[in-house]
């Protein structure tokens, strides 16, 4: 069982940029993430979130595992970027307001490179799903002043 954690502790990334709400599982080759989609998320056109926001937040939910990781290891979070993505399908576009469920599974970690497959759900439906290829920096993500 996870620890209920601030996403912002886990993510080197900051409003408005932040694509999960909370890590709900995490293993160490698998992570579920969820996030409700806001209205004014920078990813949503013509009412509707888009394919660029889905891959962000595939890649969010691996950086939160990453973030999880660290901080139950007491290491700093690190930054990532995103190196490939292959096989990208996209079976619809959800709207606002609806609950979007990712899963990740780790096919390969070697070093900085990690290999992962993500599924989007969204009410039971698969929303996407794609295979990704990742690499963490040595960078540490930047502290931000509002921690307590």
């Amino acid at each position: 069982m996870i620890q209920s954690v601030n996403i912002q502790e886990l993510l080197p990334h900051r409003p408005p940029f932040i694509m999960v709400d909370r890590l709900t599982a995490y293993q160490e080759d698998f992570a579920s993430t969820e996030m409700v989609i806001s209205e004014d998320n920078i990813f949503c056109r013509n009412g509707f979130f888009s394919e660029a926001g889905m891959i962000e937040n595939m890649a969010q939910t691996c950086a939160a595992r990453l973030g999880y990781k660290s901080l139950v290891n007491n290491m700093p979070v690190k930054l990532g970027i995103i190196g490939a993505v292959k096989d990208f399908n996209v079976f619809f576009l959800p709207v606002p307001g609806n609950l979007l469920v990712t899963e990740i599974q780790i096919e390969h970690e070697v070093f900085n490179a990690i290999l992962l497959s993500a599924e989007i759900r969204c009410n039971g439906k698969k929303v996407a799903t794609s295979h990704m290829k990742l690499f963490l920096t040595d960078i540490d993500s930047q502290p931000h002043e509002d921690k307590q």
